[in-house]
């Protein structure tokens, strides 16, 4: 049975009203019944720092959401890997709804959600110019890959997720992975680089001549498509091309590849 929310310790707002509990899990593997997306997708609007892009409110799970919840888990929450998932009485309800719903101006933990820092977009965009990396893609991937630069591995100066091998230099955590089609933690040993910028080169180095990579970069003129390429490849996510198109989408990141 599904532990419901005490309303007791709810907040409200100046008018009065009471965050609204929910019933059964939102997000990724939740099992997302309508009334419950709603309240999550209203109480992310209303929770997350602002310049996001607002989440619409449809009652329907879509990959936005999802980005939305794990965004808000990593900025507001300080979680290194983010669930994407709201459960009944989890600490993520219980933040979500013990802040006044007229609140926006809250402070994040690391970094500012919806924001591209400008060394972010002049690596992104050195990228592009070295490695022929869409610039809209590398920005995309950065925010989904570490929540706008909020949840990275640590000490790690890695926001791709990029793994270690042989004797570079690592750090050892947690990461999700999807296998056989259930998301599961592993603990994995992903770089550590001396700076973000030394990152994105890598980053760029790795799609550019990775034989992995070598269909993705057979649409570097096409963002989009080249999204649709990394799916099943760059992460086993089923749905990584729609966050990466999600993002790109709604954040206009097209406009750093012209």
């Amino acid at each position: 049975m599904a532990l419901i929310p005490s309303p007791t310790i709810l907040s409200t707002d100046e008018m009065g009203r009471i965050a609204p509990p929910i019933f059964t899990s939102v997000g990724r593997d939740g099992l997302n019944v309508p009334g419950d997306v709603f309240v999550v997708q209203s109480l992310l609007n209303d929770r997350l720092p602002k310049p996001h892009a607002p989440v619409p409110v449809t009652g329907v799970a879509d990959v936005g959401t999802t980005l939305a919840i794990e965004n808000y888990q990593a900025a507001m929450m300080g979680m290194t890997q983010p669930t994407g998932r709201v459960d009944p009485g989890s600490p993520t309800y219980y933040s979500l709804a013990a802040r006044p719903l007229v609140d926006a101006q809250v402070q994040t933990t690391v970094g500012h959600y919806g924001e591209l820092p400008q060394p972010i977009i002049d690596a992104a965009v050195a990228s592009n110019l070295h490695w022929k990396v869409p610039a809209a893609v590398t920005l995309a991937q950065w925010a989904v890959e570490s929540a706008w630069g909020a949840a990275m591995p640590p000490n790690s100066n890695n926001p791709f997720g990029i793994k270690a091998v042989a004797d570079q230099p690592a750090v050892e955590t947690q990461t999700q992975e999807v296998v056989n089609g259930e998301t599961v933690t592993i603990t994995a040993k992903f770089r550590m680089f001396d700076t973000i910028a030394q990152a994105f080169d890598e980053h760029g180095r790795l799609l550019a001549t990775s034989s992995n990579y070598s269909a993705a970069m057979q649409q570097v003129q096409n963002p989009e498509a080249f999204a649709d390429a990394l799916t099943g490849v760059y992460a086993t996510d089923p749905e990584y091309g729609l966050k990466l198109k999600w993002v790109m989408q709604n954040y206009k990141l097209a406009a750093y590849d012209r």
